[in-house]
């Protein structure tokens, strides 16, 4: 499974103008399906009428991987999650659920999660609008075959009222270590909230900001149309990359030494540390994507960097190895992935 899923993260060597700062785009859309109650008054027996009859119906429009998510392992689940095809709630839902995965890796889609169909697209880089446009393609094929609730007034009708209107989140994930290195990251992420921006860690609501690391997303999507709020996403990306770019000038003018010292300290211990935690690593690897960015290091690039990321999570470097390991064999193992991959050479 995780092989199948690295790109993910990778972008298999095709990046956006923006890949040194801007991590990942990501776009889902929120459905229910008219016919079945919502899942706060769906029962059991329903929930599994309504997970066949979504499995089929998708299975015939278009090519891919189903996942029954009772079916597979505990550490499968949690490596989903970690790959951010699954959500925290999905992972706890107790009703039936399963996830499809389309053979060309560009669309997932949660079923019986909040809402009946979470529809999301995911890509390295900025490339929010290109994911936008497979998503509404998408659904203009499911939703001619399901007839989706929906008020003429209010939009698609959702479990959670922040989604309803068009169901719509789009989400960029941005490495910011010259704001916070500036201090100007707090000024700049509450400009992002006062026009309707959520700022939130790695794995979304409720996680916690690490490795410079922050998802920004729409917080509301009713009376707003798809086509704005992409705009509105598009606009302050690029309003942030800006900042970001002029804090790091700061930086060479004022710390220059002290910051290539981090970044050659914290790739030096990735090629040689014996045993390294998941934290750690997203910390070093900060500093070095930075350095990567920069121009500073050469010999490694963001495929490198985006790869280590994603493989050196708790689940995913144990489906690596293909071994149940305790936290301090992780810990060995992660070192282990990581020099071998960095002794490796890149294009």
């Amino acid at each position: 499974m995780l092989n199948k899923i690295r790109w993910l993260v990778s972008g298999n060597g095709q990046h956006s103008e923006y890949a040194d700062i801007v991590v990942s785009s990501r776009v889902r859309i929120a459905r229910n399906v008219s016919q079945f109650n919502f899942d706060v008054k769906l029962k059991p027996a329903d929930a599994e009428r309504l997970l066949q009859f979504l499995r089929t119906t998708i299975g015939s429009l278009i090519k891919g991987e189903y996942i029954d998510i009772r079916q597979i392992s505990a550490l499968e689940r949690e490596s989903l999650l970690e790959c951010h095809l699954i959500s925290p709630a999905f992972l706890r839902k107790e009703k039936p659920t399963g996830l499809y995965i389309s053979e060309d890796g560009d669309i997932s889609i949660m079923l019986n999660e909040e809402d009946h169909l979470r529809i999301q697209a995911l890509a390295a880089g900025m490339n929010i609008q290109q994911i936008a446009d497979k998503i509404f393609s998408f659904e203009d094929s499911i939703g001619a075959e399901l007839d989706f609730s929906f008020d003429e007034t209010y939009g698609f009708i959702t479990s959670c009222p922040t989604n309803l209107g068009t169901g719509f989140r789009g989400s960029v994930l941005l490495h910011l270590p010259g704001l916070v290195f500036t201090n100007e990251v707090e000024k700049v992420l509450k400009g992002a909230l006062q026009i309707g921006m959520a700022v939130r860690g790695i794995y979304g609501e409720g996680s916690e900001i690490k490795g410079s690391l922050f998802q920004i997303s729409n917080q509301h999507t009713l009376g707003l149309r798809e086509e704005d709020l992409l705009q509105t996403i598009t606009k302050l990306t690029s309003m942030i990359v800006d900042i970001e770019k002029k804090a790091r000038d700061v930086i060479f003018s004022k710390a220059r030494h002290e910051f290539e010292d981090k970044i050659f300290r914290s790739i030096a211990i990735l090629r040689s540390a014996r045993i390294i935690s998941t934290d750690e690593v997203l910390n070093l690897l900060s500093a070095v994507r930075f350095g990567v960015g920069t121009g500073i290091l050469k010999e490694v690039n963001l495929d490198v960097v985006n790869e280590i990321m994603l493989v050196s999570r708790p689940a995913n470097i144990q489906l690596f190895y293909n071994e149940i390991l305790e936290e301090h064999e992780r810990d060995v193992r992660r070192a282990d992935f990581i020099r071998s991959r960095l002794s490796r050479k890149t294009a």
